[in-house]
């Protein structure tokens, strides 16, 4: 199994999603429960979604590539 296989099992992985789901339900629960001066809580929260975010299209860049390397074949 290559890299792209790999990543489009894991997007269809129902397991994979809730796990991420959870996640940023997390995070969102971090930024909407932080006191007024929390700031800074805010700001982690705020980044670790932006991580969990990025790891996701990572992996659905890796998944997608089959379908890019297919389609360049077509056009060479």
């Amino acid at each position: 199994m290559d890299r792209a296989q790999w990543a489009i099992n894991l997007l269809r992985d129902e397991t994979f999603k809730e796990v991420f789901e959870e996640l940023r339900g997390v995070e969102m629960s971090r930024i909407l429960m932080s006191d007024y001066d929390g700031i800074q809580a805010r700001e982690d929260a705020y980044m670790r979604l932006r991580v969990l975010e990025s790891i996701e299209n990572h992996i659905e860049g890796m998944a997608d590539q089959k379908m890019i390397d297919a389609k360049r074949l077509k056009i060479l």
